[in-house]
């Protein structure tokens, strides 16, 4: 199973690699990285990946990335640097984009399995507890908008999806113990347990092939 990886350098992409990696499974990962020097990952685990030097702004660098993919996994997204303005808004959209053209295309006719790493709050807020829903209005706003429109594009476009949409996210360890499906409404979740949740019930399973799962403590 050939899984290529946009937003492999940090935060959830890095923990699905890693995981990945350690599972013992029949996966050849794929990673588009600006700088390849700075990825964070131990030579035990670079020597089994391959690594495309890129950008996800950059149609051609995510074609090369992505080129015989069974599986895309994007977990873009801007830098929260607390209050201030994020860095790299919209780049989630922008990757999408170029993906979705990517395959319309080169492999329309067999476009690879596209996993989106979202956020619950994104179009609706149903799936956020009333009590942070201003802080979800507040703090998130511009970048949910850009994830709505990926969101938007990628159940209008024909291939294969699964839209992962984490609540907020913590830097917690691997618990297991997070609730998933259409609606979940919870405060919390760690990126390793997201990651544990795509790599486990989204990649090895098919369970949540075009749906749209919330996923929170």
């Amino acid at each position: 199973m050939r899984i290529a990886v946009l937003g492999a350098s940090r935060h959830t992409g890095q923990s699905f690699v890693s995981q990945a990696l350690a599972s013992n499974t029949n996966i050849e990962l794929t990673i588009l990285a600006r700088t390849p020097a700075n990825l964070p990952f131990p030579k035990d685990q670079l020597c089994q990946i391959t690594v495309v030097q890129g950008d996800a702004l950059n149609k051609n660098d995510v074609a090369k990335a992505i080129n015989g993919a069974d599986i895309v996994v994007c977990s873009l997204g801007a830098k929260m640097d607390g209050f201030s303005k994020p860095v790299d808004m919209g780049v989630e959209e922008a990757g999408i984009m170029h993906i979705l053209d990517i395959v319309k295309e080169t492999r329309a006719d067999t476009p690879p399995r596209l996993i989106m790493v979202s956020s619950t709050g994104v179009g609706t807020h149903n799936d956020v507890p009333w009590l942070v829903r201003p802080l979800y209005s507040l703090l998130l706003s511009a970048p949910h908008g850009h994830k709505a429109r990926a969101e938007i594009a990628i159940k209008n476009s024909g291939v294969p999806y699964t839209l992962v949409r984490p609540a907020w996210l913590t830097n917690g360890d691997v618990t297991k113990t997070y609730r998933a499906g259409d609606g979940v409404r919870g405060y919390t979740v760690s990126r390793n347990d997201v990651a544990h949740f795509i790599l486990n019930e989204c990649v090895l399973e098919t369970k949540w092939v075009n749906a749209s799962p919330s996923i929170a403590y």
